[in-house]
């Protein structure tokens, strides 16, 4: 027997209501619903500790391949159901081993801090959860349609040397989310809904310690969604066309968080890097998570690795509120982003890559920060500035493993690449560029460890440039922004280790060395010592 279509709707509806799960709760009210219940006569009739074998539909079938000499009462023995109740042992069984390199390398395991939050790895490899499978019950759940999310995530940074001041901040962030497969819970073919909230505490070593600005985030984990028990990131429907050829998403959900990212990114934990370019989305409408907007957003495959992907957005007066829930629809205009891929797997080794290029158009009316409406600069003539009325920017970005060390999907050596630029006179970037070699899985013993160097340069509006340098010929100590000095640029390099604990936790010992902290020459060069702790249950 299954969930019938009431307990189903109950799931449903209770997992929305409480965000955070129970599994155990939820195992109860399956079991009341007539699910079946694997009874120690069942586990020994499955012959768990025995060996292998092929269950059989009937009951004398299954007491000789588990070794019994006496024939055991197994409630509707079918082979639909014995093969159930053998995967539930498996599961419970699972949970009292920890994965083994052989499970390891099969399906390989992200570093990533998006871990299971970003769409492509949304469901954590079932070997790499503290967790495990608690007790079989999250396979029971997945099979009615139910998976959920849950991931703990801390971010200390200290800034060792240079920039303002010495000191060390602590940030961390909780991710809970839900998946429902709308198939096997009410039977509509190609649904699907997600749900994805965080919440966030702590400081930021940036504005306590590297300079005034906050342009350069060491903590990836740090900012909006702080000081709120739970801040909705996204919550959208999905729906699956032609063979799954065609995926379409609407609902709300931030209007890059399936544009210009790649997970491979937030192998580093400076935000700057991790997991989009920030010079090209930060101050505009092209909305990261964990801010939130009406969209859709649609995806065609049409095989060989190859895809495109458009979408339009509200640009949101509310951008979800302080704690995402604020649903109103007040668009200030509308943001279109498109992005055309290619993701091969190459030669005999299979290796794989990603390649995109892409690109949005916002618009939403922006002030233009150096120029009035009649040309003159603001400083000078104090007059109203010129109103842009579209703005955007497009990139490019590509990562190739080059040299495979085993059969894990990311076990390699791994080239990254992203370059941003900036269409418009009010963003306040101008471009961006990341480089970034990554190696994982380099040492047999090691199948799960990574090694990631990054370095990005990001550059200013130049507009902004030139108003605080008029600034500063007309005499002024602070300028626009708060900082001493005008703004032009600067360089993140960053060092990072993974080192995999155990199953589901991960720590990531890490070096970021920061040229030009604000952007100027205020401060010196700074050298950032931390580390992330990942644990994902």
């Amino acid at each position: 027997m299954s969930f019938s279509l009431f307990s189903r709707a109950v799931l449903f509806g209770a997992a929305l209501s409480c965000f955070g799960v129970s599994a155990a709760a939820v195992a109860a009210g399956a079991e009341q619903a007539g699910d079946p219940v694997l009874r120690p006569s069942a586990r020994h009739a499955a012959g768990v500790g025995r060996g292998p074998h092929r269950p059989s539909s009937s009951r004398a079938q299954v007491s000789r391949s588990a070794g019994l000499t006496q024939p055991v009462q197994v409630a509707a023995a079918t082979d639909r159901v014995t093969e159930r109740l053998l995967r539930d042992v498996r599961g419970a069984v699972q949970d009292s081993t920890a994965a083994s390199q052989q499970d390891l390398a099969k399906t390989g395991v992200s570093a990533s801090a998006l871990g299971s939050s970003w769409t492509e790895v949304r469901v954590v490899p079932a070997n790499d959860r503290l967790l495990g499978s608690i007790g079989g019950w999250r396979q029971r759940l997945s099979r009615a349609g139910f998976d959920f999310t849950l991931s703990y995530m801390a971010e200390g940074v200290a800034n060792v040397a240079g920039g303002r001041r010495t000191g060390f901040d602590y940030s961390h962030q909780v991710v809970m989310g839900t998946d429902f497969d709308l198939n096997k819970l009410f039977g509509m073919q190609g649904w699907s809904f997600h749900m994805l909230g965080v919440q966030r505490a702590g400081r930021s070593v940036a504005t306590d310690y590297l300079g005034k600005t906050g342009l350069i985030q060491p903590q990836q984990d740090y900012g909006v969604g702080g000081n709120v028990l739970y801040k909705l990131v996204y919550m959208y429907f999905e729906k699956t066309l032609f063979d799954k050829k065609l995926t379409i998403d609407f609902g709300r959900m931030p209007a890059n968080l399936k544009y210009g990212t790649s997970y491979f990114g937030c192998y580093a934990l400076n935000s700057v890097i991790c997991a989009h370019p920030t010079g090209l989305s930060v101050g505009s409408k092209w909305r990261s998570w964990p801010f939130s907007q009406w969209g859709m957003t649609a995806r065609l495959n049409p095989g060989h690795g190859l895809y495109a992907q458009a979408g339009f957005f509200e640009a949101s007066a509310t951008e979800g509120g302080r704690a995402g829930f604020n649903f109103s629809f007040k668009p200030l205009g509308y943001v279109v982003p498109v992005e055309l891929g290619w993701e091969p797997a190459l030669g005999r080794d299979r290796l794989t890559g990603h390649y995109k290029i892409g690109g949005y158009i916002d618009t939403s009316n922006h002030p233009d920060p150096f120029t009035a409406f009649d040309g003159s600069p603001i400083l000078i003539s104090h007059r109203a500035a010129r109103i842009e009325r579209q703005r955007g920017a497009w990139y490019v970005g590509a990562d190739q493993m080059v040299a495979r060390f085993g059969a894990a999907k990311d076990q390699g050596l791994i080239l990254f690449g992203m370059a941003g630029w900036d269409q418009g006179a009010s963003l306040p970037g101008q471009s961006q560029y990341t480089l970034g070699i990554i190696s994982q899985g380099m040492f047999p013993s090691r199948v799960t460890d990574a090694i990631s160097l990054f370095w990005s340069w990001q550059n200013v509006n130049r507009k902004i440039t030139r108003y605080q340098e008029m600034q500063q010929d007309l005499g002024y100590t602070t300028l626009r922004g708060g900082v001493k000095l005008p703004q032009s640029n600067f360089q993140v390099l960053e060092l990072t280790y993974t080192a995999f604990i155990t199953r589901g936790l991960k720590l990531l010992p890490d070096l970021q060395y920061i040229v030009h902290p604000d952007a100027n020459r205020t401060y010196p060069n700074a050298l950032e010592a931390g580390f992330r702790l990942l644990a994902q249950f």
